[in-house]
């Protein structure tokens, strides 16, 4: 009986180390997965632009506020749309594209994108941090992203600058933000359309710029 209680305890005990690991390790989990599906909507929108001819847009909806002041404060959201033209689009369309039948933008089942609380795509604890100034290209277009059928990013010079020629978006940890740690990830797009991660952890670590 004393043999198998030490057993009890010493597996109870695993269970409790195990259980702590994984608690800790469940908002990086979701800042990866988080940043992974922002870029994938990116390729995805780059590729339609291509295959379809037709300018489209990442247009970015709210950001969860200032990521490292308020642990609450997480979340964010963006949408997917294409655009009427090639170029200088006068109207957009929240994908999939379906209005050329009918004239109507009936089906936007994929076009709204949301990590927040009740979203479609919830990252719990992890924060869209604000863009700051992105213009876009021509009359509203103003916080997207806008690809032209090139694949290029036809945004202009000046939401490039400060990033030194890429365009970037920042996913948040805001746990590791709760204890001093700036675990964040960023999404970042060049002129060209090319598309890259960036973990700050990883930069941290090796002591240069990291990209993957």
């Amino acid at each position: 009986m004393t043999e198998l209680m030490v057993v009890v305890a010493i597996v109870g005990l695993l269970i409790t180390i195990g259980w702590t690991t994984l608690q800790g390790q469940l908002p990086r989990y979701r800042l990866v997965r988080a940043s992974r599906t922002l870029k994938s909507d990116l390729v995805y929108l780059r590729n339609l632009a291509i295959s379809a001819n037709r300018e489209t847009r990442l247009r970015l909806v709210s950001s969860g506020g200032d990521c490292a002041a308020d642990v609450e404060a997480w979340g964010g959201s963006w949408a997917l749309e294409i655009g009427d033209r090639s170029s200088a689009s006068r109207s957009w369309e929240l994908l999939p594209p379906d209005a050329d039948a009918d004239g109507s933008d009936d089906d936007q089942s994929e076009g709204l994108h949301d990590i927040g609380d009740g979203g479609d795509r919830k990252a719990r604890f992890i924060c869209l941090a604000d863009w700051g100034t992105l213009e876009g290209p021509g009359a509203n277009n103003r916080d997207a992203l806008v690809f032209s059928p090139r694949g290029r990013l036809n945004n202009p010079g000046s939401d490039f600058v400060a990033e030194g020629g890429w365009v970037r978006l920042d996913l948040v940890n805001q746990i590791a933000a709760r204890q001093g740690v700036d675990d964040r990830i960023s999404v970042k797009v060049n002129r060209v359309g090319n598309i890259v991660l960036r973990s700050s952890m990883v930069a941290a670590e090796s002591g240069a710029t990291a990209t993957r």
